[in-house]
C-alpha cells in the first residue's frame, strides 16, 4: 500500500564540522528547524529523522544512510526531505549509482529547500544525478588535498595515524600543528626486550637461547606481560612489532594501501601488510626505542625465517574430531598428537600457558559415541511424548490477532497527530515528540508480532526438526566404525554436534585399562529447536 508518510535524514559535512569549531553553530540543529519548517509549509507529514553524526563519505561507513535506504527501498517514504541532495551521497560512483537507483526504483521523492525531485522524472533523474557527479568532484578534490597534507606531514617527521603503536603515546606538537610520539616508559621497556631476546637471547635453564617470535610471544604471556589490547600475545604482534620502523625512531606512511575489490558483486576494501611495498619512510621527531643497527639486525633474521610457510591445499583431516573439541580451560580448539611405536595418538591442547591434561584420541572418541548413543535415547523419548499431546497454538494465533489491531490503532493514532499539526493544535516539537512516541509503540509492537510468527513457526517445525535429528543420529551410530577415514567421520559428526568442551584436571596411567578420568561436555547442533 502506498505511504504518505515523509522522512527527514540530516548528515553533517567535513566543511560543517570546520565551521562549527569556528563557533558557527550547531550543524545539524539549524538543518533540522529549516527542513521542519519546510515540511509544515508543505503540509507534508514527517514522521521519522535520521541524524548521521558520523562524517563517513562512503554509504558503508554511514550506518545511518544504510538504514534510510533499506527503509527507502522497503517503500516507507513517499519522499525525503535533505537539505541539499549532495548530502545522500559523495562516495564512488558505485555508492551515488545505489543511491539514485533506490530512489529511482521506490518511486520515492528527494525534497530540498530550492526544488523537489522526481527521480522517475527524466529531467529530474538527470539533474539529481548532475548534482550528485558535481558533489563527487568536490570531494575527490578534498581528499587530494588531505592526502598531500597526510603525505607533507609525514615527511616531516610528524605521527599521522590516530593510534600509537605499543610503547608509545600520542603527543601534541607544541609550536606546531600535528602530533608526534611520546614514550610509555613501561612498554618501551617491553619494546626493548623484544628486540634483545629475539636477537640476542637469553638465559633459560642454565643456557642462552634466543627466543623465536612464537617463543616470545608465549615467553610475554607466562610473565603476565599485558598487550596492547590487554589480550594475549601472538606471534603476529611480535612480527609486526620487530618490523615497525617507528621503533628506530622513523615515520612510515602509505605501506598499507588501500585496495578496492568488487567481491560476489559487492565493493570490499581491504588493506594488505606488504612490508616490500614502496612508501614515504621520513625520519621522526620522536624519540627511538631501539637502535637503527638492532632494527636492521632483527628485520635481517627474521627475512631469514620461513615464518609463514605456504598452505598445503590438498591437507587431508586425520583427526576425526578437528574443529569440534575446546579446551575447558582456554577455549581453544584442541588437536591430535600422532602417537610413535606403542603409544597412543593423543587429543591435546597446544596452548603454551594452558596445563591441560591430555587423553588418548580414541577413548575420547568413545566417550561420544557413548553421549551420542544417550541423546538417541532421550529425543526418543521426547518424540514418543510429543506425539500423543499436541501442542496448542490457539492462545498464540489469538495473541497474533491483538498485537495486529493495536498497530492498525497505533497507525490511526499517528494519522490524528498529523491532522493536530496541520491544525496548529501541536507546535512542530509537540508533533515531534507525539510522532516518536507512537512509533515507539508501533515499533515495540512490530517486534512482539515478529516474536510470537517465530514462536508459531517453532511449535509447528518442532517435529519436523526432531524427526530430521534423530536419524542423523541413528545414522552415524550405525555407519560410524565403517567410515573409510577421519575426514568422513569429522563431516558426519559436524552435522549433529555445535561443539564439545573437553575438561581433564589429573594425569591418568596410559594403557592400563583404566577408565579415563575426563569430562565431555556436548553440544547438539540445533539444541533450541529440539527442546
Amino acid at each position: 500500500m502506498p505511504t504518505n508518510e515523509y522522512c527527514i535524514y540530516l548528515r553533517k559535512s567535513r566543511a560543517d564540522f570546520e565551521a562549527e569549531s569556528h563557533g558557527e553553530g550547531e550543524t545539524l540543529s539549524r538543518h533540522r528547524t529549516a527542513l521542519i519548517a519546510l515540511a509544515n509549509k508543505q503540509n507534508l507529514s514527517v514522521t521519522k529523522i535520521y541524524e548521521e553524526v558520523v562524517s563517513g563519505d562512503t554509504v558503508a561507513a554511514r550506518p545511518d544512510m544504510q538504514q534510510l535506504l533499506e527503509d527507502v527501498s522497503a517503500g516507507l517514504w513517499k519522499g525525503v526531505l535533505v537539505m541539499e541532495v549532495e548530502r545522500l551521497a559523495r562516495g564512488d560512483t558505485m555508492d551515488q549509482g545505489l543511491v539514485a537507483q533506490t530512489f529511482k526504483y521506490s518511486n520515492t521523492l528527494i525534497v530540498t529547500p530550492l526544488k523537489t525531485y522526481n527521480p522517475n522524472d527524466e529531467f529530474d533523474e538527470e539533474y539529481f544525478e548532475f548534482g550528485l557527479f558535481m558533489s563527487r568532484r568536490e570531494y575527490k578534490t578534498i581528499n587530494r588535498r588531505l592526502q598531500r597534507g597526510r603525505e607533507a606531514s609525514a615527511r616531516e617527521g610528524k605521527f599521522i595515524a590516530s593510534i600509537a603503536p605499543y610503547g608509545y603515546k600520542r603527543k601534541k606538537l607544541d609550536n606546531d600543528k600535528g602530533y608526534t610520539l611520546e614514550l610509555v616508559p613501561e612498554q618501551a621497556d617491553v619494546v626493548r626486550m623484544i628486540f634483545d631476546f629475539y636477537t640476542n637471547g637469553t638465559e633459560i635453564n642454565g643456557q642462552i637461547r634466543r627466543l623465536g617470535i612464537q617463543a616470545l610471544a608465549s615467553h610475554l604471556n607466562n610473565l603476565g606481560i599485558k598487550s596492547y589490547r590487554n589480550d594475549y600475545w601472538q606471534k603476529e604482534t611480535i612480527r609486526d612489532m620487530i618490523r615497525n620502523p617507528t621503533y628506530a625512531g622513523y615515520i612510515r606512511w602509505g605501506y598499507r594501501k588501500v585496495q578496492k575489490k568488487v567481491v560476489n558483486g559487492k565493493p570490499t576494501t581491504m588493506r594488505p601488510i606488504n612490508y616490500n611495498e614502496e612508501c614515504i619512510l621520513a625520519e621522526g621527531l620522536h624519540e627511538a626505542i631501539v637502535s637503527k643497527e638492532l632494527f636492521d639486525k632483527a628485520n635481517a633474521m627474521l627475512d631469514s625465517e620461513n615464518i609463514n610457510p605456504p598452505v598445503r591445499l590438498n591437507k587431508q583431516i586425520k583427526n576425526p574430531l578437528c574443529g569440534i573439541v575446546h579446551c575447558a580451560k582456554c577455549g581453544r580448539k584442541m588437536t591430535m598428537r600422532a602417537g610413535r611405536e606403542n603409544h597412543p595418538t593423543y587429543l591435546v591442547c597446544h596452548a603454551r600457558s594452558c596445563d591441560m591434561v591430555s587423553t588418548p584420541l580414541h577413548l575420547v572418541e568413545e566417550r561420544l559415541l557413548s553421549i551420542l548413543r544417550q541423546w538417541l535415547d532421550y529425543y526418543k523419548i521426547r518424540s514418543a511424548e510429543s506425539s500423543v499431546s499436541a501442542v496448542d497454538t490457539k492462545p498464540i494465533e489469538n495473541a497474533i490477532k491483538q498485537t495486529e489491531a493495536d498497530i492498525e490503532r497505533l497507525k490511526k493514532q499517528r494519522l490524528k497527530a498529523h491532522a493536530l499539526v496541520e491544525q496548529e493544535v501541536y507546535t512542530v516539537e509537540m508533533f515531534l515528540e507525539r510522532s516518536k512516541d507512537i512509533n515507539d509503540e508501533i515499533d515495540a509492537a512490530t517486534a512482539k508480532l515478529e516474536n510470537l510468527h517465530s514462536e508459531l513457526s517453532r511449535l509447528s517445525e518442532r517435529e519436523t526438526m526432531r524427526s530430521e535429528f534423530i536419524p542423523k543420529i541413528e545414522h552415524l551410530l550405525e555407519v560410524y566404525d565403517s567410515l573409510p577415514n577421519a575426514e568422513a567421520k569429522n563431516k558426519m559428526l559436524k552435522e549433529v554436534l555445535q561443539k564439545i568442551v573437553y575438561n581433564k584436571e589429573k594425569a591418568g596411567v596410559a594403557n592400563t585399562g583404566s577408565v579415563e578420568s575426563f569430562e565431555l561436555t556436548a553440544y547438539p547442533l540445533l539444541p533450541e529447536t529440539l527442546d
